[in-house]
Order: structure tokens, then sequence, then C-alpha cells
């Protein structure tokens, strides 16, 4: 079969077929891929991959080759062996000699090789290092160059020991252990011509020694807290390694290095590190604060009767945006804000409230946000007064709808406080839901917390008296179905133990008395019988305080006083009524009502008065109860002391 011809160019032959003609043109001679020629070997460039061609050292035919994937590599030895046993060159192409050419020898190595190659300088031996000095020996000769009154010698003095302690080892512990040295070192803090430089250098050697326990020891017992104090004023280079030093004392021998401190008035010194501006500078300082409160007496009560403590802390706090800093001094804030009322009115003239109010809003720690609830708890008992605090009760009122329990145990202290006396807070909360919010917690920590419940038991006590929506309040607790609940409140048997949540408890239901529609709901629930009870008991127990616990005796009178308001609201319902008449109580309110004038007297006389009992008609018939009550009294006297306490 004929095929038609075509212009196609016919396949070059493959590079290892031997051509037809000795004279057949390279078409790339010069190219070392393209080429078939036999290329010499760069001596530069040449690697053993050179010599793993198993084609290179083969006088087998090509029938005969293996391709290469299944062949090993020959080794040096093999090859070169292999290569001086021929004739002639191997290679791939032609095998003119036009061709070929001859593989150059490889230079010489020259007379000093060992000199200048690579491999033999480097197994040249290194060079011996001289042993340093002992440090025992060079002491001593410190201490002499020390002791010069030249500067100069003094702070290369300064210096050779800071590299003795720097590099650790033996040579810190010697410095250490040397008093002598120490001693000496801190007597140079007078030699300072001015410029700052031993001092400076003094700092960071003694910083080194701070960092072992044994190096604080040695320096406070020769001394050293007092030269330190001495150079708190001095720049913030120095500064840096001074604060770093007293908060390691601090840190390592707390009391007792806070005792010295506090004895050269290094609080003071804290304080007047305030001003700075370097947020790291001020977190140790704010920090050393801190501890000293913590572990000495005096400074705590210098730091909480400082103004200039308290301004620059509120300052410092309102602006910076460290967040170390920022817990720092809310650290601080819990302690400074439980001190005296003066203390208190100054956190509210500097506008903490505003201050805290933002931190809780933006801050993402919680510990931030705890310890600025804490000392807002601390200080709202005076900002019962103060206007425009709806942010603060609004932000207040949401934490209350959170699972965090410690910030709904000082939100709930900081409302009862806010709504203690202000009619405007009280609307506000009414309006935010906060009965509905204050009643759901209470149900469900009815037999939890006792500080929760006490808190929301006097919030709910405010806002149900005394504002204009105190009727919605009441409504609220009455349709949230909790009025049983606040009735079990009322522990007549272990009164003692519960003492904040029976007065706040009785007060309540003093409070839900004055609607009538509540009334009844309180009758149902044994409000009047379990009042009645209480009030037995408590005045019981007041037979037994001696006359001159006035404190004890006041603590009493006011919360029979307010179970003898309740059951005067109480008494306006005809079943109420009845009630407190059956049960043995007339004498002891008759009693009551023949004190001298006070407001118990006076409570005592309205209550008979509703009941519709003669005081006077009864005063017979309860004589023999009069006599029972005087004598107690005088029994009194003959209680163990133990006892009294014990109440």
């Amino acid at each position: 079969m004929d095929y038609p011809t075509s212009n196609r160019v016919p396949p070059p032959s493959m590079h290892h077929q031997i051509p037809s003609h000795p004279s057949h043109q390279m078409h790339h001679p010069q190219h070392p891929l393209l080429s078939n020629q036999l290329q010499p070997i760069n001596s530069e460039t040449h690697t053993s991959m050179w010599l793993d061609d198993p084609y290179a050292v083969s006088n087998t035919s090509i029938s005969q080759r293996d391709s290469g994937f299944n062949s090993r590599a020959a080794s040096l030895r093999s090859i070169e062996s292999t290569v001086t046993s021929t004739t002639g060159p191997i290679h791939h192409g032609s095998t003119t000699t036009s061709g070929y050419e001859q593989i150059p020898p490889p230079p010489s190595l020259p007379p000093d090789h060992e000199n200048i190659h690579p491999q033999y300088t480097e197994m040249q031996p290194a060079p011996v290092l001289q042993s340093r000095p002992d440090p025992s020996q060079v002491i001593p000769d410190l201490l002499n160059l020390l002791m010069e009154e030249d500067s100069v010698i003094v702070r290369e003095a300064i210096q050779l020991t800071y590299m003795l302690v720097k590099d650790g080892g033996e040579g810190r512990s010697e410095v250490i252990r040397n008093r002598d040295l120490i001693q000496t070192l801190l007597e140079s803090f007078s030699k300072d011509v001015g410029d700052g430089k031993i001092t400076c250098l003094l700092a960071s050697l003694f910083h080194a020694i701070s960092q072992q326990q044994e190096g604080l020891r040695v320096i406070l017992d020769c001394g050293g807290i007092p030269r330190l104090i001495q150079i708190l004023d001095s720049p913030d280079n120095t500064v840096n390694f001074v604060v770093t030093i007293l908060h390691n004392f601090l840190i390592v021998l707390q009391e007792q290095s806070a005792n010295e401190i506090d004895r050269y008035n290094g609080t003071q010194s804290f304080i007047n590190l305030l001003h700075s501006s370097n947020d790291k500078l001020l977190t140790l300082v704010s920090d050393c604060l801190l501890k000293m409160s913590i572990y000495n007496l005096n400074s705590k009560l210098f730091i909480q009767n400082s103004k200039e403590c308290v301004q620059c802390l509120l300052y410092i706090f309102d602006t910076t945006k460290y967040d170390k800093l920022l817990l720092t001094i809310s650290k601080l804030f819990p302690i400074i804000s439980s001190g005296n009322e003066i203390i208190k009115r100054i956190f509210l003239q500097l506008n903490a409230l505003s201050i805290f109010e933002k931190q809780i809003r933006l801050t993402k720690s919680i510990r931030i946000r705890h310890n600025c609830l804490i000392a807002l708890r601390n200080i709202s008992d005076q900002a019962t007064r103060m206007r425009e605090v709806d942010s603060l009760i609004q932000q207040l009122a949401g934490i209350l709808l959170t699972d965090d329990h410690q910030s709904i145990l000082c939100s709930l202290g900081i409302l009862s406080n806010l709504t203690a006396d202000n009619k405007i807070n009280k609307s506000l909360l009414v309006k935010l839901n906060g009965v509905q919010t204050l009643m759901q917690k209470l149900m469900m920590n009815a037999d939890g917390n006792d500080d929760l419940i006490e808190a929301a038991l006097c919030t709910l006590r405010h806002v149900t008296a005394r504002h204009d929506l105190e009727n919605e309040a009441r409504e609220a607790i009455r349709k949230s179905y909790g009025i049983g609940n606040i009735v079990k409140l009322l522990r007549d048997k272990n009164f003692k133990e519960h003492w904040g949540i029976i007065k706040a408890t009785v007060g309540l239901i003093k409070n839900l008395s004055l609607s009538p529609s509540i009334i009844s709901q309180l009758c149902e629930q044994n409000a009047v019988r379990r009042l009645i009870e209480l009030l037995i008991n408590i005045d019981r127990e007041r037979a037994k305080i001696f006359d001159e616990n006035k404190q004890y005796l006041h603590q009493f009178d006011v919360i029979i006083e307010i179970i003898l308001g309740a059951l005067n609201n109480l008494a306006k319902d005809l079943s109420c009524k009845s009630i407190i008449k059956e049960m043995n109580c007339i004498s002891i309110i008759i009693r009551y009502s023949n004190i001298p004038p006070c407001s118990l007297q006076q409570i005592s006389s309205i209550l008979l008065k509703e009941l519709n009992i003669d005081r006077d008609r009864n005063q017979l018939n309860d004589s023999s109860s009069h006599q029972q009550f005087n004598n107690n009294n005088n029994n009194n006297h003959t209680i163990d002391s133990r006892h009294i306490r014990q109440q």
C-alpha cells in the first residue's frame, strides 16, 4: 500500500546511535546537554553525581545495558579502577578524535595547603582561655577600691562587683555572703557626685542581688531598705530598679519588710510616685501599696486616710488602658473604700461612681468588675442622696439578670444602699422591673446565701414604701406569688444566727401590710402567728441581757418595734386582729407601752388602741407579768459573761 508523501521532517537519530558518516556536523557543538561530544569535567563543579552514571564505565553493548532504574551506582573505587584499565575514552557520542577532549589532571596542592584549607583550619587546636580569678581573692581588692575617694575608681569597683553578681555561680554567692562588702556598697550611695551614675549602678547591682532570698535578707540586715527609700526620688532609670527591689522584699519577706518600709515612711514615698506617667512603674508602685496595706496595719490606715492617694489612683484608673495597671489598682479600691465615712465622701467627691460604672461597663476582666462592684458597695452607703445615678442603677439591674453570683451579690448591696432613702432611685428601679428580678433571685436562693437573701429583702423593703410607685412595687410582689416564701424566712427558732434576714423580712411584711389586698394573703400564710411567736422569743432573750449592754438592748428594741408596727398594720383586718388577741402577747405589748417615752413605747400604745384594749384596765391583770419581768432583769447580773458574748 502506498502512503502519501508529506513534508514532515524525519525524526532525529537517537543520541546513542553511531552516525553513518564520521564527518557528520553537530547541531550544537558547544552546548553540554545537546552536543554528542563528551564534555570535560569541571573540577570546580564536580560532584559524585558525575560518577554515578553506570553507562560511563560499561563496555557492554547497548542492548545488554540496564535502563538505569535497577542499576546500582558504582563506587568511586570501582569507577577509578575501570577507567584506568581502558585503552581509550568511553563516551556515548561519536568516536572521532575531534569530538573528544582530554580530561585535565587536578591542580596540585600548594606547599602550605594545611594552613589555608578550611578542613585543616578547623582541626587546629582552639586557643586556651585564661582562667577566671577566684572571687574570694578579688573581693578584698574590691573593698579597698570602694573605700577610695575618687568617684571614678568607686564606679569601676561597683561595675566589677556587678559583673561578679551578674555572672552568678560562686561569684554571686561570695558577694552575698560578704556582709562587709554589702555594707560598703550601701555606704557608696553617698559617693555619688550628683550625676546619678553611681546611684543607678548601685541600684542595678542590688536589683541583681535581690533576685535571691539570701540577697534580700543580707540587704535587710545591713540596713538597705532606708537607703533604697531615700533614692526613690531619682530619675526613672534608677527608680525602676529601686521599686522592683522593694517589691521583691514585699513578695518574699512580706510583714518583716513591710514593717521596715513603714518605719521609714516608705508608704508616702510610694504615693509620691503615683504622679509618674510610666504605666509599668505605676503598676509596681500600686502593687507595693497593695501589699503594704495587707501586711502592715499602719500603712493600711495611712492609705485609707490619704486623699492624695485616692485622687491619684482614681485619675490613673480613669485614664490608663494598661490592663495590668487597671487590675492592680482595682484591688486597692475595696481596701481603701472600707475605711471611714470621710474617705468614702472623698471617693464620691472625686466622681468615683461614674468612674467605676464606666469600668464595669467597658472592662472585659471579671476581676476588675468584681473589685469595682465591691468598692461601689462600700461607698454606696454614703451615696443615698447622690443625683444622676440612673446609668449606674440601670447597669446594676442588668447585672441581676446574669449568672455571675459575685456580681449579683455586690449589685444587690449597692441597690439596697442607693434605694434606702431616695425616692427617685426607688421609682427608677420599679420602672426597670427590678422588683420582679429581685423576687426571682429571692425565690431561687431561699435556702442559699444569707448575704444575697438579706440584700434582696432590704432592697424590696425600700422600694415598697415612701415613693410614688410603692403600690406598684407591692403589687409586683403579690403577682409573683412570693409572699409565702417571704413569710417562711421568719426563722423564730434561730433568729440570732440570721438577725439581718429576720429584720429585713419583718420590715418587708410591715410594708406589704400597707396594701389591704395583700393582708389577706399574709394572714393565709400565717404571717401573724409567726410574727407573734418571734416577738415572744425575742422578748424572752431581751430579758437575759444586762442593762449595761445598751448596744444589744437597742438591737432588740429596734426589731421589736418593727414587729409591733407590722402587727399594727395587720390588725386593721378583723381576722388578723382576732389572732393577735387570741395569742399570749397582750401582756408584752402592755409592758412596752409603759416604758419611758420612746418610739417603742409609742408604737405599743398605738397597737393597743388598734386592738381596742384599755391599757390601764389590763395593767392590774398584768401586774404578775411585770413582776416576773423585773425579777428576770435583776437576776441577769448572775449570768456568766461568756453567755453575753454569745448573744
